[in-house]
C-alpha cells in the first residue's frame, strides 16, 4: 500500500485531543506520515515526544505568528542544541497580517527572523505560514541560506508562487484544492516537483465534507484531486508527492528504506 505524506498538520491540539489515539493508529494503518507542526513552546515538546513514539511522525518545532509575545531566544536555542538531531524542521513559524492588531508585525518579524536564524544555523527546512503577507515572507526568506522552505496552505497570487518557485520554494495545496476554483488555478501554475500536500488539521471546512473538522485521514481526498488537475494516475501522483516530501525534508522518510 503506497504512502501519504501530509506535510502540515497540528496534532497537539484540542480539537484532536479525543481523538488523538484514533488519529494515530490510523495514520499507522493507513500508511500516513505526518509533519507535525508546533505553534508554541509546549507543542513543540510534545510534538517531539510523540515523534519519539512513531516514527511516521516527524516533528516540526517552533512559535506561530500568533504566539509570537510567548517566543524566548534563550529557551528556543537550547531546546534546538539538545534535540536537533530527533528535530525535523522548524514549524509553524512566519508572518500574519490579519493578526497585526493582535500581534504587531514588528513582534513577528523579530520571532520569525530568530528562528530562521536557528533552522539556517542547523540546516533545518522550515515550514512557513505567509498569509495576508507573503510579499514579506518571500523578502525576509531571502536574507537566509535556506535549502528547504515550504509555504504551507499558500494563497498569494501567480507573481509570488513564481518568485517562490524561481528560489526553489516548495508550496502545499490542502482541502480547499477540492472546491475552490481560484486554489485550483493557482495550483495549476506550480511547478509539480515543488508540490506537497496537507491537511491543516485540525480545521473545518464548510464548503466539502461536511463541515467536519480535517485530519490526516482526508489527504486521499486531496491527492485524488492533484491527480485529476495534473492528468497523472493516482500511483504516479503519490510517487511524486512522495520524492517532493523526501527532497524537502533532507532526508529519507523511512529509515528502512
Amino acid at each position: 500500500m503506497p504512502y501519504l505524506v501530509d506535510a502540515h498538520v497540528h496534532l497537539i491540539e484540542d480539537e484532536l485531543k479525543p481523538y488523538l489515539d484514533w488519529i494515530i493508529s490510523s495514520c499507522r494503518l493507513r500508511n500516513v506520515i505526518v509533519f507535525a507542526n508546533s505553534m508554541d513552546w509546549l507543542s513543540s515538546k510534545l510534538n517531539l515526544e510523540l515523534s519519539s513514539k512513531y516514527d511516521f511522525v516527524k516533528a516540526f518545532v517552533g512559535v506561530h505568528p500568533w504566539c509570537a509575545p510567548s517566543y524566548s531566544t534563550i529557551d528556543f536555542e537550547n531546546f534546538l542544541k539538545e534535540n536537533v538531531g530527533r528535530v525535523c524542521g522548524v514549524g509553524e513559524i512566519g508572518l500574519d497580517g490579519k493578526y497585526v492588531e493582535t500581534v504587531s508585525m514588528n513582534v513577528q518579524k523579530k520571532v520569525f527572523e530568530e528562528q530562521l536564524s536557528f533552522a539556517e544555523r542547523y540546516d533545518l527546512p522550515v515550514n512557513v505560514h505567509s498569509r495576508r503577507a507573503q510579499e514579506m515572507v518571500i523578502e525576509t526568506l531571502s536574507s537566509y541560506r535556506l535549502s528547504r522552505v515550504l509555504l504551507h496552505w499558500f494563497s498569494g497570487d501567480e507573481r509570488m508562487l513564481k518568485k517562490g518557485l524561481d528560489m526553489g520554494f516548495f508550496f502545499s495545496f490542502g482541502p480547499t484544492l477540492v472546491y475552490s476554483k481560484s486554489t485550483r488555478k493557482l495550483f495549476q501554475k506550480c511547478d509539480f516537483s515543488r508540490v506537497l500536500v496537507e491537511t491543516d488539521a485540525p480545521v473545518a471546512y464548510g464548503a466539502c465534507f461536511e463541515g467536519f473538522t480535517s485530519s490526516p485521514l482526508l489527504l486521499s481526498s486531496i491527492v485524488y484531486a492533484v491527480s485529476n488537475l495534473f492528468r497523472k494516475s493516482l500511483e504516479e501522483t503519490l510517487n511524486i508527492i512522495w520524492e517532493n516530501s523526501q527532497s524537502y525534508l533532507g532526508r529519507r522518510l523511512l529509515g528502512d528504506e
